[in-house]
């Protein structure tokens, strides 16, 4: 069995040329383009379109990235939808595809928006999930995410990009079901399984490390551009990069555990430019033995270990996203928004989503002492 390739790339910046040479390089030992994509296919690039936001935080994928991928997805004779579902209501997605450069990119490829609004219902393991219609009838999804640091799941890339086929506000629901780590990684990787993309090619020129993945996080130049037809592999070698040891990404030893693509790295063929790993020092979540817990195990530790959102004032706008993502509507609209923290599941939704970063995680003594939320 011949072992997935994950190709890597040195791209300092975004410049739309450099953009352009760094795909068509990243996607040569693949087998480029043409692998992929044939005349006349309907190919969907999922790009990370969490919020509405300034480039320059990185939380969302680069539109000279997207432009890049839609001029050869047409060269090759597809038709090209964009289209992700951000953290909050469907009705968002406008401002975000304004904000994150989106709208310019279709104006200058052609390319056509999709609006993640109707849904098919589709069950695993005993789970609902309700896809959005554009995923299920692509013919091709290329997975475009960005590479981020998260607060609950440790890595945002591959295979957590994909949360984003669920439209809207229905990720609620997985939060509920799935509020333990392995729970909602279990979730993660049964959205995977669903989705299946064809290709991935992750943005990591400019990332994020700290508390992403949303305004919490810190701006990180990693240079870096990847490119593989196995999501998970590419996730894992990317981890390790960051500085994480196998396995402490869940959903990634998850996903191997379940046939869905390769973690072990003695497995994965990386070629390109090995310096595109080169990281630096990244400031990352911990992982600790408590987040290998089941939710129903962990539930008293949980209630005792908590982290919580923390309001800073002073930057809140009074918005409302925070209340409109809540999982178990625990926070009541206003200026500033009112919490029952009784009730939070410490998701950190909230905080990805707040525009002005004024919720930030907040930890008590006893996830201090358990290195929960580090």
């Amino acid at each position: 069995m011949l072992m997935p390739i994950v190709s890597t790339i040195v791209c300092e910046s975004y410049e739309l040329d450099l953009a352009r040479r760094a795909v068509n390089e990243a996607l040569a030992p693949l087998g480029g383009i043409g692998r992929f994509v044939r005349p006349g296919m309907k190919v969907l690039l999922k790009p990370n379109l969490l919020a509405a936001a300034d480039l320059e935080r990185a939380i969302t994928t680069h539109p000279a990235l997207v432009q890049a991928v839609v001029e050869l997805v047409k060269k090759a004779g597809g038709t090209v939808l964009i289209g992700d579902s951000p953290g909050g209501p469907v009705k968002q997605s406008p401002s975000v595809w304004r904000k994150g450069g989106m709208t310019r990119a279709v104006e200058q490829t052609g390319a056509r928006l999709a609006v993640f609004d109707g849904v098919t219902w589709k069950r695993l393991n005993g789970n609902d999930y309700f896809i959005a219609n554009p995923v299920l009838e692509a013919d091709l999804i290329i997975n475009l995410p960005k590479l981020k640091t998260h607060a609950l799941t440790l890595y945002t890339g591959a295979v957590k990009n994909l949360f984003g086929a669920i439209p809207g506000t229905r990720k609620r629901e997985i939060h509920l079901r799935a509020p333990g780590v392995q729970d909602f990684s279990q979730a993660l990787v049964d959205v995977l399984e669903l989705v299946q993309p064809g290709l991935t090619i992750i943005d990591g020129v400019l990332g994020q490390e700290g508390n992403g993945p949303g305004m919490g996080g810190t701006p990180h130049q990693y240079g870096c551009l990847a490119a593989s037809a196995d999501s998970v592999a590419l996730d894992a070698v990317i981890a390790q990069a960051l500085g994480y040891r196998p396995g402490e990404v869940l959903h990634l030893a998850q996903a191997e555990e379940r046939g869905l693509g390769t973690a072990s790295l003695d497995q994965i063929d990386i070629v390109g430019e090995r310096q595109a790993l080169d990281f630096g020092v990244v400031d990352l979540p911990k992982a600790h033995w408590y987040f290998r817990v089941p939710s129903w195990a962990s539930a008293p530790l949980r209630k005792a270990a908590r982290v919580r959102p923390l309001l800073d004032p002073s930057k809140c706008i009074g918005c409302g996203r925070c209340a409109e993502v809540c999982p178990p509507e625990i926070i009541t609209p206003g200026h500033p928004p009112e919490f029952d923290l009784s009730g939070c599941i410490g998701c950190l939704c909230c905080t990805e989503i707040c525009p002005e970063g004024a919720l930030t995680p907040r930890r008590n003594w006893v996830a201090k002492l358990v290195g929960v939320g580090v």
